[in-house]
Protein backbone atom coordinates (compact mmCIF):
# COMPACT_ATOMS: atom_id res chain seq x y z
CA UNK A 1 0.00 0.00 0.00
CA UNK A 2 1.65 3.40 -0.83
CA UNK A 3 0.14 6.31 0.37
CA UNK A 4 1.07 10.20 -0.51
CA UNK A 5 -0.25 12.40 2.27
CA UNK A 6 0.54 15.90 2.78
CA UNK A 7 0.43 18.52 5.90
CA UNK A 8 -0.39 21.91 5.76
CA UNK A 9 -1.37 23.31 8.79
CA UNK A 10 -4.33 24.93 8.08
CA UNK A 11 -8.14 24.61 4.36
CA UNK A 12 -11.33 25.18 4.55
CA UNK A 13 -11.22 24.27 0.40
CA UNK A 14 -14.05 23.26 -1.16
CA UNK A 15 -13.10 19.40 -1.57
CA UNK A 16 -16.72 17.79 -1.30
CA UNK A 17 -15.49 14.31 -3.08
CA UNK A 18 -12.94 13.62 0.30
CA UNK A 19 -16.83 13.71 2.37
CA UNK A 20 -15.06 14.20 5.79
CA UNK A 21 -16.42 13.14 8.97
CA UNK A 22 -15.55 16.10 11.27
CA UNK A 23 -14.18 14.75 14.82
CA UNK A 24 -17.28 16.92 16.47
CA UNK A 25 -19.55 15.10 14.88
CA UNK A 26 -18.53 11.73 14.43
CA UNK A 27 -20.07 10.84 17.98
CA UNK A 28 -23.10 12.70 17.77
CA UNK A 29 -25.65 9.59 16.83
CA UNK A 30 -28.75 9.81 18.14
CA UNK A 31 -29.68 7.03 21.16
CA UNK A 32 -25.46 6.22 21.05
CA UNK A 33 -24.61 5.85 24.51
CA UNK A 34 -20.65 7.49 24.10
CA UNK A 35 -20.42 10.88 25.14
CA UNK A 36 -20.53 13.55 22.72
CA UNK A 37 -17.15 15.12 23.73
CA UNK A 38 -14.60 14.55 26.12
CA UNK A 39 -15.09 16.31 29.15
CA UNK A 40 -13.00 19.77 30.54
CA UNK A 41 -11.52 20.87 33.75
CA UNK A 42 -13.97 22.58 35.83
CA UNK A 43 -11.80 25.89 35.92
CA UNK A 44 -11.45 25.73 32.46
CA UNK A 45 -13.31 28.79 30.77
CA UNK A 46 -15.09 28.39 27.31
CA UNK A 47 -15.22 32.28 26.97
CA UNK A 48 -12.07 34.09 24.74
CA UNK A 49 -12.65 36.93 26.66
CA UNK A 50 -11.45 35.63 29.95
CA UNK A 51 -8.02 34.87 28.71
CA UNK A 52 -5.34 37.45 28.74
CA UNK A 53 -4.21 39.02 25.60
CA UNK A 54 -0.86 38.96 23.82
CA UNK A 55 1.95 36.76 22.57
CA UNK A 56 1.79 32.92 23.48
CA UNK A 57 3.76 30.23 22.25
CA UNK A 58 2.95 26.41 21.22
CA UNK A 59 3.01 24.11 23.66
CA UNK A 60 4.87 21.48 20.81
CA UNK A 61 4.29 18.64 23.41
CA UNK A 62 0.41 18.85 23.60
CA UNK A 63 -0.45 19.82 20.18
CA UNK A 64 -0.70 17.29 17.28
CA UNK A 65 -1.53 17.61 12.91
CA UNK A 66 -2.97 14.88 11.93
CA UNK A 67 -3.55 14.00 8.39
CA UNK A 68 -6.10 11.98 6.75
CA UNK A 69 -6.58 10.88 3.02
CA UNK A 70 -8.39 8.46 1.11
CA UNK A 71 -6.84 5.16 0.09
CA UNK A 72 -7.85 3.93 -3.61
CA UNK A 73 -11.21 6.34 -2.55
CA UNK A 74 -12.12 4.01 0.42
CA UNK A 75 -11.09 4.27 3.90
CA UNK A 76 -8.92 6.98 5.48
CA UNK A 77 -5.62 6.70 5.77
CA UNK A 78 -3.97 8.44 8.74
CA UNK A 79 -0.79 9.85 9.67
CA UNK A 80 0.68 12.77 11.88
CA UNK A 81 3.77 15.28 11.84
CA UNK A 82 5.69 15.22 14.78
CA UNK A 83 7.71 18.14 14.88
CA UNK A 84 5.90 21.60 15.41
CA UNK A 85 6.64 24.84 16.48
CA UNK A 86 4.42 28.28 16.60
CA UNK A 87 3.24 31.53 17.80
CA UNK A 88 0.00 33.21 18.63
CA UNK A 89 -0.96 36.84 18.91
CA UNK A 90 -4.28 36.51 20.69
CA UNK A 91 -6.94 39.37 21.37
CA UNK A 92 -9.89 38.07 22.12
CA UNK A 93 -11.67 41.62 22.77
CA UNK A 94 -11.28 41.71 18.59
CA UNK A 95 -10.35 38.20 17.07
CA UNK A 96 -10.10 39.95 13.97
CA UNK A 97 -6.75 41.18 15.20
CA UNK A 98 -5.31 37.90 16.12
CA UNK A 99 -2.92 36.48 14.24
CA UNK A 100 -0.55 32.76 14.06
CA UNK A 101 2.13 31.72 12.73
CA UNK A 102 3.48 27.73 12.40
CA UNK A 103 6.33 26.06 11.20
CA UNK A 104 6.52 22.16 10.53
CA UNK A 105 9.34 20.31 9.65
CA UNK A 106 8.02 18.09 6.66
CA UNK A 107 10.64 15.11 7.12
CA UNK A 108 8.91 14.63 11.00
CA UNK A 109 6.23 12.67 8.91
CA UNK A 110 4.87 9.58 11.32
CA UNK A 111 2.80 7.26 9.70
CA UNK A 112 4.02 4.26 12.80
CA UNK A 113 4.90 2.08 9.87
CA UNK A 114 8.33 0.00 10.19
CA UNK A 115 9.62 -1.80 7.37
CA UNK A 116 11.38 -5.80 7.61
CA UNK A 117 14.86 -3.48 8.54
CA UNK A 118 13.24 -2.16 11.37
CA UNK A 119 13.13 1.22 9.27
CA UNK A 120 10.82 3.64 8.89
CA UNK A 121 11.33 3.95 5.19
CA UNK A 122 7.52 4.58 4.06
CA UNK A 123 8.03 7.76 6.14
CA UNK A 124 10.89 9.04 3.94
CA UNK A 125 8.90 7.93 0.87
CA UNK A 126 6.51 10.67 1.89
CA UNK A 127 8.33 13.12 2.89
CA UNK A 128 10.41 13.26 -0.31
CA UNK A 129 6.90 13.76 -1.63
CA UNK A 130 6.29 16.95 0.08
CA UNK A 131 10.04 18.05 -0.96
CA UNK A 132 11.70 17.52 2.34
CA UNK A 133 15.00 18.07 1.35
CA UNK A 134 14.95 21.22 -0.82
CA UNK A 135 11.72 22.46 1.26
CA UNK A 136 12.69 21.09 4.80
CA UNK A 137 9.80 23.61 6.82
CA UNK A 138 5.86 23.64 5.90
CA UNK A 139 4.56 26.70 7.10
CA UNK A 140 1.22 28.96 7.95
CA UNK A 141 1.05 32.54 8.28
CA UNK A 142 -2.24 33.83 8.88
CA UNK A 143 -3.47 36.92 7.49
CA UNK A 144 -7.18 37.37 8.02
CA UNK A 145 -9.37 36.31 11.19
CA UNK A 146 -13.33 35.88 10.77
CA UNK A 147 -15.13 35.40 13.87
CA UNK A 148 -18.26 32.92 13.25
CA UNK A 149 -19.07 32.24 16.97
CA UNK A 150 -18.91 32.79 20.11
CA UNK A 151 -15.91 30.36 20.33
CA UNK A 152 -15.38 29.47 16.54
CA UNK A 153 -14.53 31.40 13.76
CA UNK A 154 -12.23 31.20 10.41
CA UNK A 155 -8.39 31.68 9.55
CA UNK A 156 -7.41 32.23 6.35
CA UNK A 157 -3.37 32.10 5.92
CA UNK A 158 -0.60 31.11 3.35
CA UNK A 159 0.40 27.67 3.15
CA UNK A 160 3.95 27.29 2.16
CA UNK A 161 4.28 23.38 1.23
CA UNK A 162 6.94 22.15 -1.15
CA UNK A 163 8.54 25.49 -2.33
CA UNK A 164 4.83 26.58 -2.93
CA UNK A 165 2.46 29.18 -1.24
CA UNK A 166 -0.71 29.16 -1.55
CA UNK A 167 -4.24 30.43 0.28
CA UNK A 168 -5.85 28.41 3.10
CA UNK A 169 -8.59 28.72 5.17
CA UNK A 170 -8.82 26.64 8.49
CA UNK A 171 -12.11 26.12 10.44
CA UNK A 172 -10.80 27.24 13.88
CA UNK A 173 -12.64 26.15 17.66
CA UNK A 174 -11.88 27.76 20.48
CA UNK A 175 -11.66 24.59 23.53
CA UNK A 176 -11.41 26.83 26.47
CA UNK A 177 -8.29 28.89 28.69
CA UNK A 178 -7.17 28.58 32.54
CA UNK A 179 -4.05 29.66 34.79
CA UNK A 180 -1.96 26.77 35.20
CA UNK A 181 -0.37 26.05 38.47
CA UNK A 182 1.99 24.38 37.49
CA UNK A 183 3.16 26.79 34.52
CA UNK A 184 2.62 29.95 36.40
CA UNK A 185 1.19 30.85 32.96
CA UNK A 186 -2.55 30.91 31.13
CA UNK A 187 -2.68 28.59 29.15
CA UNK A 188 -5.13 28.26 25.75
CA UNK A 189 -6.70 25.45 23.65
CA UNK A 190 -7.81 25.75 20.00
CA UNK A 191 -8.59 22.77 17.55
CA UNK A 192 -8.28 23.48 13.57
CA UNK A 193 -9.38 21.48 10.57
CA UNK A 194 -9.26 22.09 7.34
CA UNK A 195 -9.00 20.42 3.42
CA UNK A 196 -6.19 21.35 0.81
CA UNK A 197 -5.90 19.31 -2.34
CA UNK A 198 -1.70 17.99 -2.81
CA UNK A 199 -1.86 18.60 -6.22
CA UNK A 200 -1.73 22.63 -5.91
CA UNK A 201 1.41 22.35 -3.85
CA UNK A 202 3.02 19.89 -6.75
CA UNK A 203 2.96 17.02 -3.97
CA UNK A 204 2.87 13.34 -6.13
CA UNK A 205 4.50 11.03 -8.38
CA UNK A 206 2.53 9.00 -10.86
CA UNK A 207 2.68 5.90 -8.25
CA UNK A 208 1.55 7.68 -5.47
CA UNK A 209 -1.23 8.90 -7.69
CA UNK A 210 -2.76 6.13 -8.17
CA UNK A 211 -3.62 5.24 -4.64
CA UNK A 212 -3.77 8.31 -2.93
CA UNK A 213 -6.38 10.85 -3.29
CA UNK A 214 -6.07 14.25 -3.69
CA UNK A 215 -7.58 15.75 -1.36
CA UNK A 216 -6.00 15.50 2.38
CA UNK A 217 -7.75 16.84 5.60
CA UNK A 218 -5.81 18.47 8.03
CA UNK A 219 -6.98 18.08 12.11
CA UNK A 220 -5.27 19.82 14.90
CA UNK A 221 -5.35 20.08 18.13
CA UNK A 222 -3.17 22.96 19.90
CA UNK A 223 -2.59 24.27 23.38
CA UNK A 224 -0.79 27.73 23.55
CA UNK A 225 1.38 29.37 26.59
CA UNK A 226 1.20 33.04 27.36
CA UNK A 227 4.59 33.60 27.25
CA UNK A 228 4.36 36.73 29.57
Amino acid sequence: MRIAALFAITILAACASLDPIPAAQAQAQPNSPVAAALERDANASLNPADAPAGAYALDARHASVIWRVRHMGLGLYTARFDTIAGTLNFDPQNPAASSVNVTIAANSVSTGLINREGARAFDGEIADVLGADEHPNITFVSRAVQQTGPTTGLITGDLTLNGRTNPVTLEASFHGGRFVQLRGRHVIAFSGRTIIRRSQWGAGSVIFNQFAGDDVEILIDAEFIRES
